[in-house]
């Protein structure tokens, strides 16, 4: 896989972790906002579209980074295994979701990025989506180990394997712009919209 983390200035936060494997996730909550720019219409060295990987989608096919141009993002890394905190973060996503108007919610998309490739099968990343009531404006991928490592440097996030199976990670939800740019990062669970939404309505006013 071509490496273009050479040209990426990579965003630099404290993440906020908790264990993801058979035992109970713990993390306090902190906001950190990212510089972004929506009206820009060149990709910039920070946006996630420079990254050119193969990613398999819990609809059996595939896409780029940059399919997810023209509109805002709510993004995060999980995978579908994790026991408490995921689902979490999903349900958080979802509470962003539903704070949305209808006309808002024509420009955003929900984004769920695995790092569990062996085990999310799209078979089992349509059975997460079934079980989360995940509707169409959603989309879950999944790509080779180097390309969840690679993404997940660019969005500041914090994967460690544990011998379980699980894994220990940063616990975010990204918001990025139209050109695939960190605009707003949530660190925590259970945590208020309030902030993520103005973000948002930032970026599709």
């Amino acid at each position: 896989m071509k490496k273009l983390l050479l040209h990426l200035s990579l965003v630099t936060i404290v993440a906020i972790t908790g264990a993801c494997s058979r035992k109970t996730e713990t993390g306090s909550c902190c906001k950190t906002a990212v510089s972004g720019d929506s009206a820009r219409t060149v990709i910039s060295d920070q946006s996630i579209f420079l990254l050119e990987s193969d990613w398999e989608t819990y609809r059996n096919s595939s896409m780029a980074l940059s399919d997810l141009s023209g509109k805002a993002t709510v993004a995060a890394m999980i995978f579908t295994h994790c026991p408490s905190a995921c689902p979490r973060i999903v349900a958080d996503m979802k509470n962003i979701e539903s704070s949305l108007s209808e006309e808002e919610r024509k420009q955003v998309q929900f984004l769920l990025i695995s790092m569990d490739p062996e085990r999310d099968t799209p078979e089992r990343m349509r059975q997460f989506a079934a079980d989360h009531r995940l509707n169409d404006t959603w989309e879950m991928i999944r790509a080779d180990k180097d390309a969840i490592m690679e993404i997940a440097q660019v969005l500041g996030v914090r994967i460690k394997p544990l011998d379980d199976g699980g894994f220990d990670h940063s616990n975010i939800i990204q918001i990025l712009n139209r050109k695939g740019e960190i605009a707003y990062q949530l660190q925590g669970l259970n945590v208020d919209p309030g902030e993520c939404l103005k973000q948002i309505r930032q970026l599709i006013e």
